[in-house]
């Protein structure tokens, strides 16, 4: 192959060195790493000169067969250390429901697992704006004000308000829940808010896999000994650990994560770690770490209700600042009800529909748009369906929500279902109060504000409880 560009040059070498090493080892120690040829010559550009100095020493050889096998000759392989003020930005994180308003980005090399950012400036150095800093190292950060509190997750967003406010008062912290449910922006949203008023701290945000490879770079730097990994995590004033379930099989992580923990919160410093499980399906941690996070606080976040997924899709649609008529956000709602990253595929749809000239403003033609993601092949939600889902929930018998009973045990469920009439089907207030026994349309208004009134200010938790289920019923049926 006749050596040209480095560009050119670059994808080759890095597709030849994966089958060489491996992607795991590929993905480790070539993080962040320019490959490019210059005069005749492959020069490998490292971020730091620690990583500098372990590509040397364990892959001159592999990157020069590699070079060989490319190109059928000897080719001189040379290593530099990229000056901190030359990186070239990476690509922002595949999130089109973000723009420059509502997310931060990390700052420095700390979301690789070789480096950590300095917080002192070099002497007779020209201060970095803080958004240049921070967009360095490429990885997008949702903001603490974008998200959305629901039902399902008040109970996690109290905590990181607590430990926002309060630092070190619970301690640990570990939120789980499955994928896509907002755990991973709880935690962006913390970690942003702790960079605001860092003061000569700075938070630590890193996945498990993340942690894994400082810990044992620790022992690289000097061996025998973590004390630089341990160190740069206790001059933080935050320490976030994304997906511990990571850690299964890794003893000698999980023993040196329980005892970073009994050594941070000694300090007062804040810990979060999120996870995809509760704990008690976390069999695979050692009893120390267990016990460690046992006596911190353990909460979950639960997929989220319908009418926390309608204010997900407005918040998503309001910032490409694009018209989603009321009547459309709540049919895409109703199509695409396990999480939110669904709604961004939809929303991705319909933003490109709307582009190239697409109608985007009535149910047939969205409904064709979004054929391709998610086919529908039900017919829309009916009031008896509806009604089979609050009687099964409740424990009340359809005919008793057509009765003229006026017991709370009959009121409150006969006000549910109107509620959902009004959300999750296109009938009006008079067809809606003529199904449930023939009540009048400001009647069937008055139990739609009533019930709104409850889930805003959070009332009538066993009530809300209960809503959750209903709507998981209709939803399995949409399925």
């Amino acid at each position: 192959m006749e050596l040209t560009s480095g560009r050119e040059i670059e994808p080759a070498l890095r597709e030849q060195l994966v089958r060489q090493i491996g992607q795991t080892r590929f993905s480790r120690w070539f993080y962040n790493v320019d490959l490019t040829c210059r005069e005749g010559e492959v020069v490998v550009t490292a971020s730091d000169a620690l990583q500098h100095d372990w590509l040397q020493k364990h892959y001159r050889r592999d990157i020069g067969q590699c070079c060989r096998d490319l190109f059928q000759k000897e080719m001189p392989v040379r290593f530099l250390v990229r000056p901190s003020d030359t990186r070239p930005e990476r690509a922002q994180a595949d999130n089109l429901t973000l723009d420059s308003r509502s997310i931060e980005y990390r700052q420095g090399t700390e979301n690789a697992p070789h480096s950590a950012p300095s917080d002192t400036p070099a002497p007779g150095a020209k201060p970095v704006p803080h958004r240049r800093a921070e967009r360095a190292a490429g990885r997008a950060f949702a903001s603490y004000e974008t998200f959305i509190t629901g039902v399902s997750n008040s109970a996690a967003k109290g905590i990181a308000d607590i430990a926002i406010s309060r630092p070190g008062m619970l301690n640990p912290v570990l939120i789980y829940g499955p994928t896509s449910v907002g755990k991973t922006h709880l935690l962006e949203g913390v970690y942003c808010e702790f960079r605001k008023n860092r003061g000569r701290k700075t938070p630590k945000y890193l996945t498990a896999d993340e942690f894994t490879g400082q810990y044992i770079r620790g022992f690289q730097e000097k061996p025998g000994g973590d004390n630089s990994f341990r160190s740069r995590l206790t001059e933080s004033n935050l320490v976030v650990i994304e997906d511990i379930q990571n850690l299964e099989k890794r003893d000698a992580t999980q023993r040196e994560l329980s005892s970073l923990i009994d050594l941070l919160r000694s300090k007062g410093i804040q810990m979060i770690f999120s996870a995809d499980r509760p704990l008690a399906e976390m069999t695979f941690l050692r009893p120390e770490l267990r016990t460690r996070l046992e006596s911190g606080v353990v909460c979950g976040i639960e997929p989220p209700d319908r009418e926390t997924l309608l204010r997900v899709f407005r918040q998503m649609a309001e910032k490409r600042s694009l018209q989603i008529p009321e009547e459309i956000a709540r049919f895409v709602v109703s199509r695409f009800t396990a999480h939110a990253r669904q709604l961004s595929g939809a929303l991705n749809l319909l933003h490109a529909a709307f582009l190239t000239g697409g109608d985007i403003t009535t149910l047939e033609s969205v409904s064709a748009i979004l054929d391709p993601l998610a086919p529908c092949r039900q017919v829309p939600i009916t009031l008896e369906e509806i009604e089979n889902a609050v009687s099964s929930v409740f424990g009340v018998p359809a005919k008793e929500l057509r009765g003229r009973s006026r017991s709370r045990a009959c009121s409150y469920p006969r006000m549910l279902a109107m509620w959902l009439a009004r959300r999750y089907t296109r009938s009006a207030l008079s067809e809606i109060g003529r199904h449930f026994g023939g009540r009048s349309h400001s009647t069937v208004a008055a139990a739609q504000k009533k019930v709104d009134l409850w889930l805003e200010q959070g009332e009538q938790n066993d009530f809300s409880d209960s809503v959750r289920r209903v709507e998981q019923i209709l939803s399995s049926r949409n399925r």
